[in-house]
Protein backbone atom coordinates (compact mmCIF):
# COMPACT_ATOMS: atom_id res chain seq x y z
CA UNK A 1 0.00 0.00 0.00
CA UNK A 2 1.53 3.30 -1.16
CA UNK A 3 1.88 6.33 1.70
CA UNK A 4 -1.10 7.88 -0.15
CA UNK A 5 -3.83 5.16 0.27
CA UNK A 6 -2.46 4.20 3.58
CA UNK A 7 -3.31 8.13 4.78
CA UNK A 8 -6.80 7.43 3.12
CA UNK A 9 -7.46 4.20 4.13
CA UNK A 10 -6.28 5.57 7.86
CA UNK A 11 -9.35 7.54 8.09
CA UNK A 12 -11.67 4.79 7.96
CA UNK A 13 -10.23 3.13 11.37
CA UNK A 14 -13.44 2.49 13.84
CA UNK A 15 -13.44 5.93 15.53
CA UNK A 16 -13.47 4.76 19.13
CA UNK A 17 -15.69 5.60 22.02
CA UNK A 18 -14.65 6.88 24.97
CA UNK A 19 -15.57 3.64 26.71
CA UNK A 20 -13.31 2.00 23.93
CA UNK A 21 -10.62 4.38 24.73
CA UNK A 22 -10.19 3.27 28.38
CA UNK A 23 -9.98 -0.18 27.44
CA UNK A 24 -7.48 0.56 24.72
CA UNK A 25 -5.64 2.01 27.92
CA UNK A 26 -5.36 -1.51 29.11
CA UNK A 27 -4.32 -3.28 26.24
CA UNK A 28 -4.42 -3.88 22.48
CA UNK A 29 -8.39 -4.07 21.12
CA UNK A 30 -9.32 -6.40 18.26
CA UNK A 31 -11.94 -3.92 16.70
CA UNK A 32 -14.69 -6.61 15.32
CA UNK A 33 -16.96 -5.45 12.07
CA UNK A 34 -20.11 -7.82 12.10
CA UNK A 35 -21.40 -5.42 9.34
CA UNK A 36 -18.39 -6.31 7.34
CA UNK A 37 -18.66 -10.16 7.98
CA UNK A 38 -22.34 -10.27 7.35
CA UNK A 39 -21.93 -8.21 4.05
CA UNK A 40 -19.19 -10.34 2.85
CA UNK A 41 -21.03 -13.69 3.62
CA UNK A 42 -24.27 -12.29 1.01
CA UNK A 43 -20.96 -11.45 -1.84
CA UNK A 44 -20.18 -15.00 -1.41
CA UNK A 45 -23.51 -16.15 -1.73
CA UNK A 46 -24.16 -13.97 -4.48
CA UNK A 47 -20.84 -15.86 -6.06
CA UNK A 48 -21.55 -19.29 -4.97
CA UNK A 49 -25.39 -19.37 -6.70
CA UNK A 50 -26.93 -21.49 -7.87
CA UNK A 51 -25.18 -23.41 -4.96
CA UNK A 52 -25.70 -22.71 -1.41
CA UNK A 53 -22.99 -21.10 0.87
CA UNK A 54 -22.11 -22.63 4.03
CA UNK A 55 -19.73 -21.16 6.66
CA UNK A 56 -16.64 -22.69 7.70
CA UNK A 57 -16.37 -20.80 11.33
CA UNK A 58 -13.58 -23.26 12.71
CA UNK A 59 -11.36 -22.37 16.00
CA UNK A 60 -14.17 -19.86 18.07
CA UNK A 61 -14.95 -18.41 14.40
CA UNK A 62 -11.32 -17.77 13.40
CA UNK A 63 -10.79 -15.94 16.47
CA UNK A 64 -13.47 -13.73 16.20
CA UNK A 65 -15.65 -15.34 18.83
CA UNK A 66 -17.99 -18.39 17.11
CA UNK A 67 -21.67 -17.51 18.76
CA UNK A 68 -20.81 -13.68 17.63
CA UNK A 69 -20.38 -14.33 14.02
CA UNK A 70 -22.39 -17.08 14.06
CA UNK A 71 -25.14 -15.34 14.73
CA UNK A 72 -24.31 -12.25 12.55
CA UNK A 73 -23.59 -15.14 9.61
CA UNK A 74 -27.80 -16.50 10.65
CA UNK A 75 -28.35 -13.04 10.19
CA UNK A 76 -27.59 -12.54 6.85
CA UNK A 77 -29.34 -15.86 5.57
CA UNK A 78 -26.72 -18.56 6.43
CA UNK A 79 -28.32 -21.92 7.16
CA UNK A 80 -25.49 -24.28 7.15
CA UNK A 81 -21.95 -24.16 9.41
CA UNK A 82 -19.49 -26.05 9.88
CA UNK A 83 -16.81 -26.24 12.84
CA UNK A 84 -13.98 -28.20 13.75
CA UNK A 85 -14.85 -29.87 17.14
CA UNK A 86 -17.86 -30.71 19.35
CA UNK A 87 -16.67 -27.45 21.70
CA UNK A 88 -17.38 -24.97 18.85
CA UNK A 89 -20.21 -27.12 17.92
CA UNK A 90 -21.57 -26.25 21.47
CA UNK A 91 -21.43 -23.03 21.94
CA UNK A 92 -22.60 -21.83 17.82
CA UNK A 93 -25.62 -24.08 18.73
CA UNK A 94 -26.50 -21.87 21.62
CA UNK A 95 -25.92 -18.66 19.35
CA UNK A 96 -27.78 -20.36 15.91
CA UNK A 97 -30.50 -22.33 17.28
CA UNK A 98 -31.92 -22.82 13.95
CA UNK A 99 -29.22 -23.55 11.73
CA UNK A 100 -27.91 -27.05 10.92
CA UNK A 101 -23.55 -27.46 11.77
CA UNK A 102 -21.24 -30.24 10.80
CA UNK A 103 -18.75 -31.03 13.08
CA UNK A 104 -15.66 -32.07 10.68
CA UNK A 105 -13.04 -33.75 13.06
CA UNK A 106 -16.03 -35.61 13.84
CA UNK A 107 -17.74 -36.78 16.89
CA UNK A 108 -16.01 -39.31 19.47
CA UNK A 109 -18.26 -42.40 20.93
CA UNK A 110 -18.78 -40.85 24.18
CA UNK A 111 -20.00 -38.37 22.96
CA UNK A 112 -22.78 -39.34 20.12
CA UNK A 113 -25.87 -38.89 22.40
CA UNK A 114 -24.91 -35.29 23.28
CA UNK A 115 -24.50 -34.20 19.94
CA UNK A 116 -27.91 -36.12 18.33
CA UNK A 117 -29.35 -34.27 21.46
CA UNK A 118 -27.98 -30.77 19.85
CA UNK A 119 -28.37 -31.97 16.18
CA UNK A 120 -24.87 -31.46 15.46
CA UNK A 121 -23.87 -33.75 12.39
CA UNK A 122 -20.77 -35.69 12.19
CA UNK A 123 -17.78 -35.63 9.44
CA UNK A 124 -17.06 -39.05 8.44
CA UNK A 125 -13.77 -40.18 7.77
CA UNK A 126 -13.54 -44.03 7.59
CA UNK A 127 -15.05 -46.67 6.71
CA UNK A 128 -15.04 -47.74 9.92
CA UNK A 129 -16.56 -44.54 11.33
CA UNK A 130 -18.88 -45.00 8.30
CA UNK A 131 -20.45 -48.77 9.26
CA UNK A 132 -20.45 -47.68 13.22
CA UNK A 133 -22.49 -44.38 12.25
CA UNK A 134 -25.13 -46.26 10.47
CA UNK A 135 -25.26 -49.41 12.10
CA UNK A 136 -28.24 -47.44 14.40
CA UNK A 137 -30.75 -45.77 13.61
CA UNK A 138 -29.75 -42.09 14.13
CA UNK A 139 -31.25 -38.58 14.39
CA UNK A 140 -29.38 -36.71 13.05
CA UNK A 141 -27.67 -36.71 9.63
CA UNK A 142 -23.85 -37.19 8.28
CA UNK A 143 -21.35 -35.73 6.52
CA UNK A 144 -19.03 -38.04 4.24
CA UNK A 145 -15.40 -36.99 3.63
CA UNK A 146 -13.29 -38.27 0.80
CA UNK A 147 -9.61 -37.55 0.93
CA UNK A 148 -8.46 -36.57 -2.51
CA UNK A 149 -4.93 -36.08 -1.97
CA UNK A 150 -4.64 -34.07 1.50
CA UNK A 151 -3.84 -37.18 3.14
CA UNK A 152 -5.22 -35.93 6.18
CA UNK A 153 -9.03 -36.74 7.08
CA UNK A 154 -11.31 -38.50 4.61
CA UNK A 155 -12.31 -41.88 2.91
CA UNK A 156 -9.72 -43.20 0.35
CA UNK A 157 -11.43 -43.37 -3.05
CA UNK A 158 -10.48 -46.95 -3.44
CA UNK A 159 -12.45 -47.46 -0.26
CA UNK A 160 -15.56 -46.33 -1.24
CA UNK A 161 -17.18 -49.56 -3.57
CA UNK A 162 -16.95 -51.47 -0.19
CA UNK A 163 -19.33 -48.89 1.16
CA UNK A 164 -21.91 -49.11 -1.71
CA UNK A 165 -23.73 -51.98 0.86
CA UNK A 166 -24.43 -49.41 3.77
CA UNK A 167 -25.23 -46.79 1.64
CA UNK A 168 -27.25 -47.46 -0.75
CA UNK A 169 -29.61 -49.19 2.16
CA UNK A 170 -30.21 -45.65 4.30
CA UNK A 171 -33.05 -43.77 4.02
CA UNK A 172 -33.52 -40.94 1.78
CA UNK A 173 -31.44 -37.44 4.17
CA UNK A 174 -29.25 -39.70 6.15
CA UNK A 175 -26.36 -38.44 4.36
CA UNK A 176 -26.29 -34.52 4.22
CA UNK A 177 -23.72 -34.38 2.12
CA UNK A 178 -20.43 -35.48 0.53
CA UNK A 179 -17.71 -33.36 0.61
CA UNK A 180 -13.51 -33.66 -0.42
CA UNK A 181 -11.14 -30.53 0.25
CA UNK A 182 -9.08 -28.63 -2.35
CA UNK A 183 -5.38 -28.87 -1.83
CA UNK A 184 -4.04 -25.58 -3.84
CA UNK A 185 -6.69 -23.22 -4.97
CA UNK A 186 -5.21 -21.00 -2.85
CA UNK A 187 -2.10 -21.29 -5.41
CA UNK A 188 -4.27 -20.96 -8.86
CA UNK A 189 -3.65 -25.14 -9.42
CA UNK A 190 -6.50 -25.53 -11.44
CA UNK A 191 -4.83 -28.84 -12.89
CA UNK A 192 -4.57 -30.51 -9.53
CA UNK A 193 -8.30 -29.07 -8.58
CA UNK A 194 -9.19 -30.64 -11.35
CA UNK A 195 -8.27 -34.17 -10.92
CA UNK A 196 -9.53 -33.85 -7.22
CA UNK A 197 -12.85 -32.74 -8.51
CA UNK A 198 -12.77 -36.33 -10.84
CA UNK A 199 -11.30 -38.25 -7.81
CA UNK A 200 -14.29 -37.13 -5.81
CA UNK A 201 -17.06 -37.61 -8.27
CA UNK A 202 -15.40 -41.14 -9.29
CA UNK A 203 -15.35 -42.54 -5.72
CA UNK A 204 -19.26 -41.83 -4.86
CA UNK A 205 -20.60 -42.55 -8.26
CA UNK A 206 -21.88 -45.55 -6.94
CA UNK A 207 -23.31 -44.06 -3.83
CA UNK A 208 -27.03 -42.49 -3.32
CA UNK A 209 -27.45 -39.21 -4.73
CA UNK A 210 -26.68 -36.26 -1.74
CA UNK A 211 -25.30 -32.57 -2.09
CA UNK A 212 -21.88 -32.34 -2.71
CA UNK A 213 -19.32 -29.80 -1.61
CA UNK A 214 -15.83 -29.34 -2.87
CA UNK A 215 -14.79 -25.20 -2.81
CA UNK A 216 -12.96 -23.32 -0.17
CA UNK A 217 -12.96 -19.67 -0.21
CA UNK A 218 -9.77 -19.93 -3.22
CA UNK A 219 -12.01 -22.69 -4.92
CA UNK A 220 -15.00 -20.62 -4.97
CA UNK A 221 -13.47 -17.57 -7.46
CA UNK A 222 -11.85 -20.38 -9.79
CA UNK A 223 -14.54 -22.39 -11.59
CA UNK A 224 -17.75 -22.53 -11.24
CA UNK A 225 -17.86 -26.67 -12.13
CA UNK A 226 -16.73 -27.01 -8.77
CA UNK A 227 -19.21 -25.28 -7.09
CA UNK A 228 -21.47 -28.11 -6.64
CA UNK A 229 -24.66 -28.14 -4.43
CA UNK A 230 -22.57 -26.53 -1.44
CA UNK A 231 -19.58 -24.13 -1.08
CA UNK A 232 -17.27 -23.81 2.22
CA UNK A 233 -15.77 -20.44 2.58
CA UNK A 234 -13.83 -19.68 5.22
CA UNK A 235 -10.74 -17.22 4.96
CA UNK A 236 -13.34 -15.50 2.59
CA UNK A 237 -15.47 -14.21 5.37
CA UNK A 238 -13.73 -12.22 6.88
CA UNK A 239 -12.43 -10.11 3.80
CA UNK A 240 -8.80 -12.26 3.38
CA UNK A 241 -9.06 -12.01 -0.37
CA UNK A 242 -9.53 -14.88 -2.03
CA UNK A 243 -8.07 -13.87 -5.68
CA UNK A 244 -5.11 -14.16 -6.80
CA UNK A 245 -2.39 -11.00 -5.85
CA UNK A 246 -2.98 -7.88 -7.60
CA UNK A 247 -6.44 -8.66 -8.12
CA UNK A 248 -9.12 -6.40 -6.70
CA UNK A 249 -10.57 -8.12 -3.35
CA UNK A 250 -14.29 -7.98 -3.68
CA UNK A 251 -15.04 -8.08 0.22
CA UNK A 252 -14.66 -5.89 3.19
CA UNK A 253 -12.19 -6.21 6.06
CA UNK A 254 -13.51 -7.21 9.51
CA UNK A 255 -10.60 -7.25 11.98
CA UNK A 256 -8.95 -4.33 12.86
CA UNK A 257 -6.06 -4.57 15.92
CA UNK A 258 -5.21 -1.27 18.10
CA UNK A 259 -2.55 -1.42 20.45
CA UNK A 260 -1.73 1.88 22.89
CA UNK A 261 1.27 3.78 22.75
CA UNK A 262 2.79 4.14 26.46
CA UNK A 263 6.41 5.85 26.18
CA UNK A 264 8.12 7.91 23.55
CA UNK A 265 11.76 8.09 23.74
CA UNK A 266 14.54 9.74 21.98
CA UNK A 267 17.35 7.74 21.44
CA UNK A 268 20.96 8.42 20.43
CA UNK A 269 22.85 7.17 17.24
CA UNK A 270 24.66 3.67 18.08
CA UNK A 271 21.64 3.16 20.73
CA UNK A 272 19.65 -0.48 20.62
CA UNK A 273 16.01 -1.45 21.11
CA UNK A 274 14.78 -4.65 22.55
CA UNK A 275 16.31 -7.50 23.73
CA UNK A 276 19.99 -8.96 22.34
CA UNK A 277 20.41 -5.36 20.97
CA UNK A 278 19.05 -6.62 17.52
CA UNK A 279 18.59 -3.40 16.19
CA UNK A 280 21.24 -0.41 16.45
CA UNK A 281 19.96 2.94 15.68
CA UNK A 282 21.43 4.20 12.61
CA UNK A 283 20.54 7.96 13.70
CA UNK A 284 19.22 10.05 16.32
CA UNK A 285 15.59 8.14 16.33
CA UNK A 286 12.51 8.61 18.21
CA UNK A 287 11.15 4.92 19.81
CA UNK A 288 7.89 4.51 20.70
CA UNK A 289 6.95 1.75 23.22
CA UNK A 290 3.15 -0.07 22.25
CA UNK A 291 1.38 -2.19 24.23
CA UNK A 292 1.20 -5.66 22.13
CA UNK A 293 3.61 -8.59 21.81
CA UNK A 294 3.66 -12.28 21.13
CA UNK A 295 0.90 -13.14 24.15
CA UNK A 296 -1.22 -10.84 22.34
CA UNK A 297 -0.89 -12.49 19.22
CA UNK A 298 1.88 -10.13 17.50
CA UNK A 299 4.06 -13.25 16.39
CA UNK A 300 7.56 -13.12 17.46
CA UNK A 301 8.37 -13.80 13.81
CA UNK A 302 7.81 -9.96 13.38
CA UNK A 303 11.27 -8.50 15.07
CA UNK A 304 12.55 -6.27 13.19
CA UNK A 305 9.84 -7.09 10.20
CA UNK A 306 6.74 -5.79 11.40
CA UNK A 307 5.02 -2.71 10.19
CA UNK A 308 2.50 -0.47 11.98
CA UNK A 309 0.96 2.74 11.23
CA UNK A 310 0.32 5.75 12.78
CA UNK A 311 -2.00 8.16 11.37
CA UNK A 312 -1.76 6.76 7.81
CA UNK A 313 2.28 6.70 8.08
CA UNK A 314 3.68 3.20 8.00
CA UNK A 315 6.17 3.00 10.91
CA UNK A 316 8.71 0.13 11.16
CA UNK A 317 9.14 -2.57 13.49
CA UNK A 318 12.76 -2.02 16.04
CA UNK A 319 13.94 -4.65 17.47
CA UNK A 320 12.41 -8.36 19.24
CA UNK A 321 9.13 -8.37 19.61
CA UNK A 322 8.40 -8.96 23.33
CA UNK A 323 5.39 -10.60 25.14
CA UNK A 324 3.52 -7.51 25.70
CA UNK A 325 5.67 -4.98 24.44
CA UNK A 326 7.13 -4.03 20.93
CA UNK A 327 8.87 -0.75 20.29
CA UNK A 328 8.20 1.51 16.76
CA UNK A 329 10.81 4.08 14.90
CA UNK A 330 8.54 6.91 14.73
CA UNK A 331 10.95 9.64 14.26
CA UNK A 332 9.20 10.82 11.13
CA UNK A 333 5.64 10.79 12.11
CA UNK A 334 4.63 14.09 13.19
CA UNK A 335 3.25 15.01 16.69
CA UNK A 336 0.14 15.45 16.13
CA UNK A 337 -0.38 11.92 14.83
CA UNK A 338 1.30 10.47 17.45
CA UNK A 339 -0.55 12.32 19.88
CA UNK A 340 -3.79 9.86 18.84
CA UNK A 341 -2.11 7.61 21.11
CA UNK A 342 -2.51 4.76 19.38
CA UNK A 343 -0.88 2.35 16.56
CA UNK A 344 -3.20 0.13 14.11
CA UNK A 345 -1.37 -2.88 14.13
CA UNK A 346 -3.92 -4.62 11.53
CA UNK A 347 -6.68 -2.82 9.61
CA UNK A 348 -6.97 -1.03 6.19
CA UNK A 349 -3.35 0.84 6.46
CA UNK A 350 -1.69 -2.83 6.71
CA UNK A 351 -3.98 -6.06 6.00
CA UNK A 352 -3.56 -9.44 7.23
CA UNK A 353 -2.55 -10.64 3.73
CA UNK A 354 0.68 -8.41 4.35
CA UNK A 355 1.22 -8.70 7.76
CA UNK A 356 1.07 -12.38 7.62
CA UNK A 357 3.63 -12.44 4.75
CA UNK A 358 6.30 -10.31 6.99
CA UNK A 359 5.88 -12.83 9.78
CA UNK A 360 6.11 -15.67 7.60
CA UNK A 361 3.07 -17.18 8.75
CA UNK A 362 -0.57 -17.05 6.95
CA UNK A 363 -3.34 -15.23 7.21
CA UNK A 364 -5.55 -17.59 9.56
CA UNK A 365 -2.90 -17.85 11.78
CA UNK A 366 -1.97 -14.33 12.32
CA UNK A 367 -5.80 -13.20 12.16
CA UNK A 368 -6.36 -16.11 15.34
CA UNK A 369 -3.60 -15.31 17.18
CA UNK A 370 -4.46 -11.65 17.43
CA UNK A 371 -8.39 -12.01 17.32
CA UNK A 372 -7.55 -14.55 20.91
CA UNK A 373 -4.65 -12.38 22.12
CA UNK A 374 -6.45 -8.92 22.41
CA UNK A 375 -9.33 -7.58 23.63
CA UNK A 376 -12.65 -8.14 21.59
CA UNK A 377 -14.75 -5.32 20.52
CA UNK A 378 -18.25 -5.89 18.00
CA UNK A 379 -19.66 -3.19 15.89
CA UNK A 380 -22.70 -3.59 14.15
CA UNK A 381 -24.64 -0.61 12.89
CA UNK A 382 -27.85 -2.23 14.29
CA UNK A 383 -26.66 -1.92 17.46
CA UNK A 384 -24.18 -0.07 19.65
CA UNK A 385 -20.61 -1.11 20.16
CA UNK A 386 -20.23 -4.09 22.68
CA UNK A 387 -18.38 -4.44 25.76
CA UNK A 388 -15.33 -6.00 25.59
CA UNK A 389 -15.04 -9.84 25.89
Amino acid sequence: MTATTATEAALRLPALTESERLLLARGPLAVIDLDALAANYRQLQRQSAPAACAPVIKCDGYGLGIAEAGSALAGAGAALFFVARLDDGIRLRQAVPDAEIAVLDGIAEAHVREAEQLRLMPGLSSAESIRSWFAVPRTVAACIQIDTGMSRLGLRPGEAPGLNGVLNGLPAGAVRLHMTHLISADDGDHALCEAQTERFLAAIAGWPRAPRSIVNSAGLYLDRAWHCDITRPGKALHGITPLAPGLPNPLRPVLSVLAPILQIRDVQLGETAGYSATWRSARPARIATVGIGYGNGYLRSLSNRGIAVIGGQRVPVVGRVSMDLITLDVTDVPGPLLAEGFAEMLGPGMDVTELSALAGSNEHEMQIALAHGCHRVYRAASTAPSALT
